[in-house]
């Protein structure tokens, strides 16, 4: 009843064409959530790259091949196009925190679909150095992946890697030098609590995967069992 109050005296607008929405705490209608585009199979069987072929096709990308990741999958459930680019971008730098929930549901349903996640046992998120969480004032990786936790009654640590070196922006870097700029800039608070667990690693986009293969290999050195990741999005259109 309270929601139902609260949508009359201040009725929920879609953030991407402004129409209203029923539902107070969404941020996207139906109409354009559908229009927000799922990546399709063939994907890369470890870094999830899209590949060219029929969907059962299951292959390792070139650049896998050369040199094999540290995590075990990596998944990214949506084209990073508008209007979800657009969305993201109001989510991380307006602080639009409430289109996580939305967020989160499109990451379930993908999950769901190709048994994502089946036997994980802890969710992390990609730590932010405290500087720069000073000045953003939010970790989006951790908003997610808190919020995948609660969704599907998995143990979520926000505090397990910790970002101990204020490194550049990794989009003002190419593929290298953003493997160089991320190395030893994470560190684990306890290598106890990942000992032997099955980990499901959460951020928002997956470019190039330096960040998540770094985070992977010191979870994987620390004794991690089994490592994934789940990306809402990701800027390949093969």
């Amino acid at each position: 009843m309270l929601g139902v109050l609260i949508n009359l005296l201040y009725p929920a607008l879609c953030r991407v064409c402004s129409k209203r929405i029923n539902d107070f705490n969404r941020n996207i209608c139906g109409d354009c959530a559908k229009k927000i585009k799922e990546r399709l199979p063939p994907f890369c069987a470890k870094c999830g790259r899209q590949l060219k072929g029929e969907p059962e096709l299951m292959d390792t990308c070139p650049d896998c091949k050369k040199d094999m990741p540290y995590f075990d999958r990596a998944w990214s459930a949506y084209h990073y196009d508008d209007p979800l680019k657009s969305l993201i971008h109001d989510f991380k730098y307006k602080k639009i925190t409430s289109l996580s929930t939305d967020f989160t549901d499109l990451i379930i349903n993908f999950m769901k679909k190709y048994n994502i996640g089946r036997d994980c046992q802890l969710i992390l998120s990609i730590p932010m150095h405290p500087d720069r969480l000073f000045k953003r004032e939010i970790n989006h990786s951790d908003i997610l992946a808190r919020n995948l936790g609660k969704r599907m009654g998995i143990p979520y640590s926000g505090n397990t890697l910790k970002k101990t070196k204020n490194t550049l922006l990794q989009s003002k870097l190419k593929r290298g030098a953003r493997i160089k700029n991320l190395h030893l800039s994470f560190s684990l608070k306890d290598s106890s609590g990942v000992r032997n667990k099955n980990i499901l690693l959460v951020d928002d986009i997956f470019t190039t995967g330096s960040t998540v293969n770094e985070c992977s290999r010191l979870l994987k050195n620390s004794g991690a069992r089994r490592v994934e990741i789940i990306t809402l999005a990701r800027g390949d259109n093969a």
